[in-house]
């Protein structure tokens, strides 16, 4: 999954060590059978596939209004009617397809994307910051109008299941198209031959509808999106059933979701050159993280201050946690740019003064500024915000950081997966790169 779309998760923390950018080399066109596993074959695949849609039950029934602990018999409904709901899915389809009509409408520049192994580069409409103003304009209008907004809170599960369920069926669709590309449309990862394998990681690399663009349309828009209306709903329901007693640690969090989200979606182009567009097809893992992990396992601290409204801090701790969120923001958004920026002109007024060892491949990599610090400051940033939004849930649960550990391993992970591509990728480079910046996230630590 990604951070952010991210998301994962983490739109734009991937094969990020400041070089110049991620081009692939077109070879013959053709693409080969993937040759090494992740996530340990097809087993750990199939493994990972059925233990997610299970976590996300668990989070939902172990974090409930009445209890929020680790434990092993959460307490489960048996009632059909709680997990499934028909005007749900008509409200979780309608909103995907608002967001479809949003992602075709011709307002944004065109950004083409890397080349592909033909040669190609595919065209894109960036304009999903737009979608993301109307689509919040869009919930006030709803509130204004006495919509009961507040139904995402009231049918959380029921519209969980519903994107589980649509996560599963598009993954299914991708891969019987898929079934019919040619060849140098498949991704590397995902093209073993195994079906389950290739099914999770995702066979065809841009699965596209004309120009519809299914997996750039996935990993920015319904579900990330989607995460800020549930956060939105859930301040509506704080508020409505404690009028008099603002909560303000939920606009806290809210707020700095918020503006990580539109952050994301502002500089949406740089989405095209991550690990999630230009490695990974789109299959399973890409579907279910987009559509159902990103929305409903990220609002969890949210839900968390609306059903344990008792959970107070004080004016200065908020303060505090805030700043830490703050800080986590600028150095995430910082080292972003500042990559961004060398890629785009390596002799730029602003990036002219750092260093970059020279590659094989023509391209550059960053050694000072930021990229100097660690190979993923971008990472950093971003978990210590990820700390900041589940600090401001106290200490009375474990629960509520389930994010931040989650998204550790994941970067953790991530980090090995860029590093395994770009050894190959830049050679003797890679290694005088790695003794000049040892350290791959936290300085002096790892």
């Amino acid at each position: 999954m990604q951070a952010r779309p991210a998301a994962h998760m983490s739109a734009e923390g991937s094969r990020d060590n400041g070089a110049t950018d991620g081009t692939m080399s077109p070879a013959n066109g053709r693409v080969p059978k993937t040759a090494n596993y992740e996530f340990g074959g097809p087993i750990g695949a199939f493994l990972v596939m059925a233990s997610l849609p299970v976590v996300v039950y668990y989070l939902y029934f172990a974090c409930s209004k009445e209890s929020c602990g680790i434990t092993y018999k959460p307490a489960l409904s048996t009632r059909l009617e709680d997990y499934f709901d028909w005007e749900v899915n008509l409200i979780l389809l309608g909103w995907i397809a608002f967001q479809a009509a949003l992602y075709m409408v011709p307002v944004g520049k065109i950004a083409k994307g890397l080349p592909l192994r033909n040669g190609r580069r595919l065209q894109y409409r960036m304009n999903g910051f737009m979608a993301f103003v109307v689509s919040v304009t869009s919930f006030g209008a709803l509130l204004f109008f006495k919509y009961p907004v507040t139904i995402l809170y009231d049918k959380f599960l029921p519209f969980m299941t519903s994107s589980i369920i649509v996560s599963v069926i598009l993954s299914i669709l991708v891969y019987i198209k898929a079934r019919t590309a040619p060849n140098h449309a498949l991704a590397t990862g995902g093209n073993s031959g195994n079906i389950i394998y290739d099914f999770f990681i995702g066979h065809e690399l841009n699965p596209r509808l004309g120009s519809f663009d299914i997996k750039v349309f996935c990993e920015l828009r319904p579900g990330l999106i989607g995460w800020v209306m549930i956060d939105l709903a859930f301040v509506v329901k704080a508020w409505a059933d404690f009028p008099d007693n603002p909560p303000w640690g939920l606009l806290a969090l809210t707020f700095s979701q918020v503006l990580y989200v539109a952050d994301s979606l502002w500089y949406e182009e740089c989405v095209l050159s991550t690990m999630d567009i230009i490695h990974d097809g789109f299959g399973f893992m890409l579907s279910f993280g987009d559509l159902a992990w990103v929305p409903f396992t990220y609002t969890l601290q949210a839900r968390y201050l609306v059903d344990h409204s008792e959970t107070t801090e004080s004016k200065f701790c908020l303060l505090t946690i805030a700043a830490l969120g703050l800080l986590g923001y600028y150095i995430f958004r910082a080292s972003n740019s500042q990559k961004n920026e060398f890629r785009q002109n390596p002799n730029g007024s602003k990036v002219a003064h750092l260093q970059s060892i020279p590659t094989s491949t023509g391209k550059r990599l960053l050694v000072s500024g930021w990229w100097g610090l660690v190979r993923h400051p971008n990472y950093l940033g971003d978990l210590i915000l990820a700390l900041s939004w589940s600090l401001y849930c106290g200490f009375d649960s474990i629960i509520p950081y389930f994010y931040p550990i989650y998204f550790m391993i994941l970067l953790v992970h991530r980090a090995y997966r860029d590093a395994a591509m770009c050894k190959e990728k830049y050679g003797e480079a890679w290694e005088q790169y790695c003794k000049r910046v040892p350290y791959q996230i936290f300085p002096l630590i790892f």
